[in-house]
């Protein structure tokens, strides 16, 4: 495989750390990472995605690598993040792999930069913010100023893994730590106003380039939530990964990169 690129990117205020890999003449995919990990979340995803495609993996504004930077963040923004990148290194049109904060993003790009976007995977998310969603935010936002990082990452991880994986795959658990860890402070502020704001459900239906939703079999509200997006979207499909939680690309990369590719293929 081709060496792996690496860079920082300035764009829109702030800088971004990207990672590309694959052959150059391939068709753009872009991995978009969620809230408090980093382009690290798709390591188990590489080697397959890049028979087919140049990978392009942005860790988003304040989070991995990338620069911390004063929020709020709004979904908005972080699609014309994505799409600056995109502009830099003159990717006319991409696919685009999300998930959870990612597959939001994704979302914001297949609506409000519909000509750039090919397809989209769209995994573990939802696209709207009840009240239940902002107040959890708001108390995750509390927990972050009293106690750090360390507590979010203690209150994160039985959400985000399955009582299995965390009993006894101990490498996972302490790598996916280490993403939230190497979060700024700044990156988690600001991207939880992000999903505060998020409203994009009411638009789902604008959505007019081929989408695939995958969710985690076992990440608690988001299969129900997914199919009730899934009836939204014109011609979308939702696939359901088994023993999964809301990582569900990490848990079971088998199974999820078997639906991705071969709905990215189609």
């Amino acid at each position: 495989m081709p060496m792996q690129q690496e860079m920082h990117i300035a764009v829109n205020g702030t800088k971004l750390r990207v990672l590309i890999d694959g052959q150059e003449g391939k068709p753009w995919l872009t991995c978009l990472h969620s809230l408090a990990t980093r382009a690290e979340l798709w390591e188990e995803q590489m080697e397959e995605l890049t028979q087919d495609f140049r990978v392009l993996r942005i860790d988003a504004r304040g989070h991995g690598k990338s620069r911390p930077v004063q929020g709020p963040y709004n979904f908005d923004q972080l699609a014309k993040d994505v799409v600056a990148v995109w502009d830099h290194f003159r990717i006319e049109r991409s696919a685009v792999l999300g998930l959870s904060m990612g597959g939001m993003t994704a979302f914001g790009l297949a609506l409000n930069h519909t000509s750039r976007v090919t397809r989209v995977v769209a995994a573990d998310c939802r696209s709207d913010a009840p009240d239940f969603f902002k107040n959890m935010w708001a108390e995750r936002q509390k927990v972050l100023a009293e106690k750090g990082m360390e507590a979010i990452a203690d209150i994160t991880i039985p959400t985000w893994l399955t009582e299995d994986t965390r009993n006894t795959r101990p490498h996972q658990v302490e790598r996916v730590r280490g993403m939230i860890l190497q979060t700024s402070r700044e990156g988690y502020l600001g991207a939880t106003e992000a999903l505060r704001a998020l409203d994009y459900k009411r638009r789902l239906a604008e959505i007019r380039c081929p989408i695939r939703l995958v969710v985690g079999s076992a990440d608690g509200p988001h299969p129900a939530e997914m199919r009730s997006m899934a009836d939204l979207i014109p011609g979308a499909q939702l696939a359901e990964i088994p023993s999964a939680a809301h990582l569900a690309n990490v848990e079971n990369p088998k199974a999820f990169n078997k639906e991705v590719r071969a709905f990215l293929m189609e």
